[in-house]
């Protein structure tokens, strides 16, 4: 039955859509939150003031999805969980719920494995296109399926092209260039790290724009806005 409404929130009204996302699946979206004609097949949805999901994205099987105020899903993001109640992975502690933090951004055509917890903090960006998160993992030793949880710390940022890999973390005001692979936790903030492995190539200055950019977001959640009201 969830998933026919599931299919059914994809053509309906917005209004009418928020009515039936809060009554019957029992999710809780903001007034002013917007879901545009995708697919989600979740748990639990909250979506905070301003937070939107764009067209044409695929986001199933996650046990929660939690965005906050102004946290943005653009468009053709393949995001695919694995339910807790599944028996595939041992581990009781495994969290499949993507949680995005304020005014965080995933753009377009990303494909994020929600087997265990990604975590976005305020403002950080999933950038430019075909980024891939990896939240699953095989032991070799022991040819067991396992997982780990992924985060990207505030204001942190992946540019395109990107893989993170199980287990890891990028920090806080942080840039991973585009096509860089994070095999391993990373730790210093303000770095900008590069390469396969990503490696810290510089330290970037505090004053960066881009990590004081909550008007300039806001400004872009309004030109979002706008562009999915005449879509």
């Amino acid at each position: 039955m969830r998933r026919v409404l599931a299919l059914l929130l994809i053509f309906l009204p917005q209004r009418l859509k928020h009515a039936v996302a809060n009554r019957f699946l029992g999710w809780d979206i903001h007034p002013t939150a917007h879901i545009g004609r995708s697919l989600v097949v979740v748990g639990k949805v909250t979506m905070g003031p301003g937070a939107q999901i764009g067209p044409l994205n695929v986001i199933r099987d996650l046990d929660e999805l939690r965005m906050a105020e102004g946290a943005n899903i653009s468009s053709r993001n393949w995001i695919i969980g694995v339910p807790s109640s599944w028996g595939i992975y041992p581990d009781p502690k495994r969290d499949p719920s993507l949680v995005m933090g304020e005014y965080a951004v995933i753009t377009t055509g990303h494909e994020l494995d929600v087997t265990d917890r990604i975590e976005l903090g305020k403002q950080a960006a999933i950038a430019g296109f075909r980024s891939a998160i990896l939240t699953h993992n095989l032991n070799l030793v022991n040819d067991r399926f396992g997982s780990s949880k992924v985060t990207l710390g505030d204001y942190g940022v992946l540019m395109s092209g990107c893989t993170l890999q199980s287990g890891t973390n990028v920090p806080a005001r942080s840039i991973v260039s585009a096509g860089s692979v994070v095999a391993t936790k990373l730790k210093a903030e303000l770095t900008l790290y590069r390469g396969n492995p990503a490696e810290p190539v510089r330290e970037l200055p505090e004053r960066l724009a881009f990590f004081h950019r909550e008007g300039r977001q806001a400004q872009i959640e309004a030109e979002v806005r706008r562009w999915l009201d005449k879509s």
